[in-house]
């Protein structure tokens, strides 16, 4: 494969903010790539290159979701 662990992770997050509706999912992915060591930097980066995409909306549910304590 071309992505390694924590780029495929990552790709996976981003895929499941757009789609909407998914938190617990994206729960779920935000932990692991924590896991995987993306930081919470890298997820609000990729959320801010997703709104135009995905619509502010989302991305503030997706926000919400990473910033769960």
């Amino acid at each position: 494969t071309c992505l390694d662990i924590p780029e495929r992770e990552l790709c996976t997050f981003a895929a499941i903010a757009s789609l909407g509706g998914c938190e617990a999912q994206l729960g779920g992915h935000t932990a692991g790539n924590l896991a995987v060591g993306n930081s919470k930097e890298v997820l609000v980066a990729a959320l801010s290159l997703l709104v135009p995409f995905i619509g502010y909306p989302r991305t503030l549910n997706a926000l919400a979701v990473v910033n769960r304590p």
